[in-house]
This record gives C-alpha cells, structure tokens and sequence, in this order.
C-alpha cells in the first residue's frame, strides 16, 4: 500500500494551521518534524489530489515567510516507522496514559492505553485527543452502546470499553485505519463480544441502531457532513462528543448541530483546538 507524501517547510507558528488546511483538501495524517522546521501530510494514494488546491493553501501565507513543499509516495513500512520514531505518549489529567507498546508502563495513572501506531492519528492528535477523554473521565459508560466515528486508532473506543462499555461500534473509511484498531482493541485486552469495527463512512452504521454516546474525534469539514447522519442514531438525552477543529470553528458547529436539538453542555480549549460535548434534548 502506498500513499501521498507532502513534505512541507515552514516556519513554526504555521504547522498546525497548515495541518487544518491540508486536512479540509483530502491530507488525513500529520507528524511534525523532529526540529519543527515544517510538518509531513499523507494521504491514501487512492485518493484524487488536485495539486491546485495545495498550491492555493500555499499561495494564502507565501507572504508570510519561507514556505515550501514537495510531493512524493511514501510505503506503508517506512511511513510507520517514521511515525513510530516520532510518537510520544498521551497524558489526560494524571488519569490516562495513551502510550505506545514500546513505552514503559506507569502505575501512577489508573488507566493505560496501549497503542501500536500506525499513522491512524488525525490533526492534532494530541490536543483533540486529549480533550475527548478528558470529557470522557467524566462521564459513565458502564452499560452503555457507544459509537467511535472515524475511530483511527481506537484509542477513544478503547477507553470506552475500558469503562465497561456494553457495546462499543467503530468504522473507519481508511482500511489500515481499521486494521489498526482492530489490533489494538486485541492489545487492550476488551472483550471481542462488546466490540464491532468495520471499514466504511457514517452511512454504513446501521439505520436501527441508537447509541448513548457517539464520539467523533475527525475535521471540521467531515463533521459537518457528517452530523446529520450520526444524530439519527442518538436517543433522547444521549451525548455526541466532537473535536479534531480549532476554536474559530465552533459557531460552525453549532449552527449545524443546533438544527437536530443538540444542546452544548461543555466546551474545551486547548492549544487553539476545541472539542464539545453536546446532548440531545
């Protein structure tokens, strides 16, 4: 399997918002450079690239310092091992550790998360992914049916099941995505029987089922797609947890999901990404 590779060169203040904008033109994976002298964009080679659309991301900030960038094909083998050089572990309020195989055990946070990454993250993944299991520390799951949208490497579906999930539902449009997170629900050790991953979109879920919370940790653009399909399967007073936009995106959000009685019950911040809980009335 191959995929797209951009190498971008760019000053540093301008790596994440670079990141959102590739994100809204197809590019689903990012790894910062070691020196932070530029950032790594990929995309399944499957995928059509219109290289105007890159130019024009480019064209919006040449004004603003020294930017360049360059496409090529990377192998799925050396793209993962790059990535893997590159992963640091997760830490959610001294609570949850997201950590690689690789990485030591620490008995000082309760919950542990064992990932094996393989480019799965999204944009941003530390800042959004940790602002979803933050809100997720706070709520109950034990019994609950849960549903991981755009489910990556797992991590959220994971921590779900870790907290007696009754059923957790994940599908990811990537096929290595899906195989990610199948081998690391397998590391976690969750009950097969609690668990369902599948390749596909929001329309592949099943019409008939309802969760009790839906978690959908992607970009803003496939969000506001993708609202519309994925409140059809909330019950009344269930919860839908977003992140994977920045802060100026979140009146977009709303707009979209106070059309299906979406009610914002928290917001967080971090590092200029936001994530929000909202519930159905």
């Amino acid at each position: 399997m191959s995929y797209v590779a951009l190498d971008v060169n760019c000053p540093e203040e301008f790596i994440e918002i670079l990141m959102a904008e590739l994100a809204d033109i197809g590019f689903s994976t990012f790894q910062e450079k070691e020196d932070s002298s530029g950032l790594l964009a990929y995309m399944d080679e499957n995928q059509e690239i219109d290289s105007s659309l890159i130019q024009s991301v480019f064209e919006r900030y040449e004004s603003m310092g020294e930017f360049s960038y360059e496409l090529s094909s990377a192998e799925k083998e050396n793209w993962n091992e790059d990535w893997e050089k590159n992963y640091d572990p997760i830490e959610v309020e001294d609570k949850i550790l997201v950590r690689a195989d690789f990485h030591p055990s620490n008995p000082n946070f309760p919950i542990e998360i064992i990932v094996t990454p393989k480019m799965s993250f999204g944009t941003g993944h530390h800042e959004t992914t940790y602002q979803m299991l933050a809100f997720m520390l706070e709520m109950e799951f034990a019994g609950k049916n849960v549903l991981d949208a755009g489910c990556g490497t797992g991590i959220l579906g994971i921590m779900a099941a870790k907290q007696l999930a009754n059923l957790v539902a994940a599908y990811d449009i990537d096929e290595w995505a899906v195989e990610n997170a199948k081998e690391n629900f397998e590391l976690n050790e969750t009950r097969a029987d609690k668990v369902k991953i599948w390749q596909g979109d929001v329309e592949s879920v099943n019409d008939t089922v309802k969760f009790d919370v839906i978690l959908a940790n992607i970009n803003r653009n496939i969000l506001l797609e993708d609202i519309q399909y994925l409140q059809k399967h909330m019950k009344a007073g269930s919860y839908l947890l977003l992140s994977g936009f920045y802060e100026e995106d979140i009146n977009a959000i709303l707009n979209e999901t106070q059309k299906y009685s979406l009610k914002e019950r928290k917001r967080s911040l971090r590092n200029q990404w936001a994530a929000l809980c909202l519930q159905r009335n």
